[in-house]
């Protein structure tokens, strides 16, 4: 990923606060020919969607003792049960994701790029509420995804889920960036 990352250039890297998300962003730049580590600036904008009570059990934990929900909580439909167990509301994770993106972006000139490392979840939700598209399914660990925008209102999708530069897919875990 860095050899990838290297045809880049970014004024600002910015991470999850999350430590899986922090530690992939560091040993990714540590690889690196052209960033640096000492960099990366941790912004609460880009963690994890909050799964509340279901944080840490299986799937079929949870797909064994609510169903419905679970398959909500798939589909990223937000459901006012899901209060009950502190799952965050998906609408509200998605403009999170928007308003750190564009807020970031209104700091770095027109020309500039922004690197960020956050989780699969919040990226797919952020990218549709950037985009619009609702039909974009969920991303491999250690993919990267390129939007771009020219007017820090309007993104369009160049790359999503990139995993070439892989030599295996991992697909378990929760790590991805954008």
């Amino acid at each position: 990923m860095a050899a990838f990352l290297d045809h880049f250039s970014f004024s600002a890297v910015y991470t999850s606060p999350i430590k899986r998300a922090r530690r992939t962003a560091e040993i990714t730049l540590a690889d690196s020919k052209k960033h640096s580590k000492e960099r990366i600036i941790d912004d609460e904008n880009f963690r994890e969607l909050a799964f509340g009570d279901w944080e840490g059990l299986t799937k079929k934990q949870v797909v064994n003792k609510h169903p419905e929900l679970f398959a909500k909580l798939i589909a990223r439909e937000d459901d006012p049960r899901f209060l009950h167990f502190g799952v965050e509301n998906f609408s509200k994770a998605r403009e999170r994701f928007k308003t750190g993106i564009i807020h970031r972006i209104k700091e770095i000139n027109d020309d500039e790029n922004l690197l960020i490392f956050s989780h699969g979840s919040i990226i797919q939700l952020g990218i549709k509420a950037l985009t619009g598209n609702e039909n974009i399914s969920s991303l491999k660990n250690t993919s990267t995804s390129i939007l771009q925008t020219t007017d820090d209102e309007h993104f369009t999708i160049e790359s999503y889920d990139e995993v070439g530069y892989l030599k295996e897919i991992n697909t378990k875990g929760n790590t991805t960036l954008i």
